[in-house]
Parts: structure tokens; sequence; C-alpha cells
């Protein structure tokens, strides 16, 4: 059974170039179902020290590939740094925390 957390270690410059968050594949259980063949954009509900803000989810590729899901935010406006080591737990099913580690 997958646990209702993962653990973000991949931030690149890239990612604050484009303002977002790379969900790899062996964690996408944690986020809305991708649909193959079918882009999706959800809307989810993230608590970042103590306050909530909605974050845009994006999953699926218009050629069938399974590629990483993208959680599009301003990492510089949560002071998420390259490096940083990001927790993301789930606490209901649109709804989750982001902590630094």
């Amino acid at each position: 059974m997958n646990a209702d957390y993962i653990f973000i270690e991949n931030i690149t410059n890239n990612d604050f170039k484009v303002k977002q968050l790379r969900i790899i594949v062996k964690n996408k259980y944690l986020f809305p179902t991708e649909r193959t063949g079918n882009p999706s954009t959800y809307s989810l509900i993230f608590i970042i020290d103590k306050h909530e803000f909605e974050v845009k989810y994006i999953i699926g590729s218009k050629d069938g590939k399974s590629r990483s899901g993208v959680l599009k935010l301003d990492l510089e406006f949560f002071k998420i740094n390259k490096g940083t080591i990001l927790k993301i737990t789930k606490i209901e099913s649109n709804k989750y925390t982001l902590e630094r580690r």
C-alpha cells in the first residue's frame, strides 16, 4: 500500500524558471489519476505555512505516453530553492500540505 505522502527531491533551476514542481511517475499515485491521451488540469488546495493556496496540477499527454505530473506554483514565493526537499501529504481528496524538510 502507498503512503499518503511523498518527498520531492528533484527541484532544478528550470523548475524555478517555469514556476513548477515535477511529480515523477513513482509519486503520481498521490494526485488525480492520469487519463492516457487526455491531458487534464486539476485545481488542488495546498496548505503551506498555515495558509491555503489553489494550485494547478497538470497530468497527461496527447501522445498517450505517461509523463511526470506538474504542479504550477511560484517556487520563489514559497521560498523553495534548488535542492530543497519537500514533503507533500494528502489530507483530503483534493487537499494537501507542503512542508520544507
